[in-house]
């Protein structure tokens, strides 16, 4: 008879209608009041034991969890149309088949004290990896808002901008989609973040031949137009940061088919003469100057001045 009750009082704690503290108070109350165990030592180390409850964390708990995620992701809390939707559908991983609330307890002990509790979902779920999971899945699937200039929130943000420059620095196009893409799958965990930059050198490789190793062992195409950009800049009177590697003059330097039929670079000599027959050059200080000079000239070798 003694089995039968003990087995019931188990069974109570299963499925969530007891507490175990309730069902051994029960129990101590039909073996009339006797210990049914016996006090050992405290275990030596660090264990966990797991019990099922129906305490569950309270909303405001719960609304923390989110926001610890959303922070994660996103750099922010929660709107309160997304809490709408998430606090019921977190609230209701506690819950048992029945409907009744339940939770799994999670006591850690060290050295017989107590010193951390969990309360885990019906089913013994993290619900911070739950809720880590479903945003993770979100920013993989390109669930994302991005502020007025494009750029996505959170730490995909930081990663598209740098993707962004990356790609600029290496004559390499890079779409904002592509761009969002690769910086939501590298927060969501999908992808690593050197095998989306890898990428962007693989391309800036390809496009400039040349300089191949140069790009993948990490410096970047930018660099080394530098001269070219410089010569560009002071022959054609242009500020430096209004030439960029998508520039045809930059890109052919950098890339040019020299008389082998290799990809090389154009020597700066060549560029630098080239850039002289620009029809922008005619307008330059320095074109107007030299026009000047060859008229003054030619006026004074026939005799037109002294």
């Amino acid at each position: 008879m003694t089995e039968k009750v003990l087995d019931l009082y188990d069974i109570f704690v299963q499925d969530g209608t007891l507490t175990q503290e309730q069902a051994d108070a029960a129990r101590a109350l039909a073996l009339g009041n006797k210990t049914t165990t016996t006090k050992k030592p405290p275990k030596s180390g660090t264990f966990t034991r797991t019990q099922i409850s129906n305490n569950v964390p309270t909303e405001s708990s719960i609304k923390d969890i989110i926001n610890k995620s959303y922070q994660k992701y996103y750099g922010r809390d929660a709107r309160e149309s997304e809490l709408l939707a998430l606090i019921p559908e977190l609230t209701s991983k506690y819950k048992s088949k029945s409907g009744a609330s339940k939770s799994t307890v999670k006591e850690t002990y060290k050295n017989g004290a107590l010193i951390s509790t969990e309360y885990l979902t019906a089913d013994n779920e993290d619900p911070a990896i739950f809720l880590d999971d479903k945003i993770k899945n979100q920013l993989a699937s390109g669930i994302q808002e991005t502020n007025i200039l494009a750029i996505p929130e959170g730490p995909s943000g930081k990663y598209y901008v740098a993707l962004k420059n990356l790609a600029a620095d290496n004559g390499v196009m890079l779409s904002d989609t592509a761009a969002l893409s690769y910086s939501n799958k590298i927060v969501a965990g999908t992808i690593d973040e050197n095998t989306a930059f890898n990428t962007i050198r693989e391309s800036a490789a390809n496009a400039f031949p040349s300089l191949a190793e140069k790009i993948k062992a990490g410096i970047d195409v930018k660099n080394l137009a530098d001269p070219y950009i410089q010569s560009m800049s002071n022959i054609l009177e242009v500020p430096d940061t209004a030439i960029d590697l998508f520039d045809p003059k930059i890109r052919n330097a950098m890339a040019f088919t020299l008389p082998d039929g290799k990809i090389g670079t154009k020597s700066i000599y060549e560029f630098e003469k080239e850039l002289r027959q620009d029809p922008r050059w005619q307008y330059t200080n320095k074109a107007r100057e030299q026009a000047a000079s060859v008229a003054t000239t030619v006026l004074r070798d026939f005799g037109f001045m002294g």
